[in-house]
């Protein structure tokens, strides 16, 4: 004879239990995205912070040499501040779209657009020191508009920095090495042969510059064509 079958059911409080467990769970899981997200974009900002650096410091190497004389003037390292303080603007969260009225009255065209990615350089008076580079997306809207969406972007910010300290052999006295970077006569003439250029990039540029990661890059170059003067 064939005993009935008895059917057990969950009671409330073991589905509560379940949905708790689960509930904890995933908000572990959950967790992670944003930490995820925020690594992701980290590295895009490290690749594409290579990648800005060095077009930049290859673009000012480049301008400079191309513009350094026999004795050593330069015009276009003269458009450069020689202070941090004094590259104005930037600080500012800068438009999102480079369609834009706002965005064309404070920024032009730097060269060739290349598959969304551009350099544009201040309007300011000289403007040479202050330059956006920008990486977009361009998409349709509802409406079938095509919208420009910035990938990554960042300000970048170049001067002058010409001090310079090295050391050199004393013939007589000591101590037996001294500081010539002292001598501003001697701090003078150098700048005809060498000068250094800092680079700051700041992202992202859609932020006041309070909000953004900031990078600084310093480099020297040197005049080759320089012949200094000899008395005869």
């Amino acid at each position: 004879m064939k005993m009935p079958s008895q059917k057990y059911f969950f009671n409330m409080v073991e589905v509560a239990l379940a949905m708790a467990i689960i509930a904890i769970g995933l908000s572990s899981i959950l967790v992670l995205f944003p930490v995820g997200l925020n690594a992701n974009k980290a590295a895009i900002a490290d690749n594409n912070l290579a990648d800005i650096a060095e077009y930049i410091i290859g673009y000012l190497r480049a301008s400079a040499s191309a513009d350094w004389d026999k004795d050593g003037t330069n015009g276009f390292l003269t458009t450069l501040e020689d202070d941090y303080s004094k590259v104005k603007g930037g600080d500012e969260a800068s438009p999102g779209d480079s369609t834009t009225s706002a965005f064309q009255a404070k920024w032009q065209a730097f060269g060739a657009d290349q598959s969304g990615t551009r350099l544009y350089q201040a309007k300011t008076t000289n403007g040479k020191g202050l330059f956006l580079f920008r990486q977009s997306s361009y998409i349709q809207d509802g409406s079938g508009t095509t919208v420009e969406v910035p990938d990554f972007s960042a300000i970048i910010k170049v001067w002058k920095d010409d001090t310079f300290d090295f050391y050199g052999p004393v013939v007589y006295g000591a101590p037996p090495y001294a500081k010539f970077s002292d001598d501003t006569a001697l701090v003078n003439a150098l700048k005809n042969y060498a000068t250094a250029l800092c680079v700051e990039i700041s992202w992202p540029s859609e932020v006041p510059l309070s909000n953004r990661e900031r990078r600084t890059f310093r480099f020297e170059i040197f005049n080759e064509s320089y012949e200094a003067k000899t008395t005869p």
